[in-house]
């Protein structure tokens, strides 16, 4: 008599562990933080030189001092990635800041930092001077 309940004992048990693997009642529960919707914005090569010369316009390079020297966006001050957070206070909150680094990566911390810090102007050059094939200045 037990072996023609066996059967659809053994499926009912199938079922309950497949829908426990699914929903898992035993799993903690997680919050997943939500993430930081971006206070600045991400632009490309053709807005940075629309902007290049705008008096209401800061473009700021983050490379190390010597690679700013063999070629930069003309008109763009240097403040190196490394000093950055203590030197930010040299940069005008009223104009828009454009970040400029190597890859862009610094750029987007650089972002994020300024934007804590108050500014609502912020830029950053996706893809940095990697990807620039614009006109480069020495002074």
């Amino acid at each position: 008599m037990m072996r023609k309940y066996l059967l659809p004992l053994s499926f009912i048990v199938v079922i309950i562990i497949s829908i426990a693997i699914v929903i898992n009642p035993f799993q903690t529960a997680t919050v997943e933080e939500e993430p930081i919707s971006q206070k600045w914005d991400d632009i490309d090569q053709e807005e940075v030189l629309m902007e290049v010369g705008n008096e209401y316009v800061e473009i700021v390079d983050l490379r190390e001092e010597e690679l700013y020297k063999e070629g930069h966006i003309s008109g763009a001050i240097n403040i190196p990635y490394e000093e950055f957070q203590d030197r930010y206070n040299e940069l005008n909150q009223e104009k828009r800041i454009i970040l400029i680094c190597h890859t862009g990566r610094m750029g987007v911390e650089s972002a994020d930092f300024l934007v804590e810090k108050g500014f609502d102007k912020v830029a950053n050059f996706g893809g940095g001077m990697a990807v620039w094939d614009g006109p480069l200045s020495t002074e």
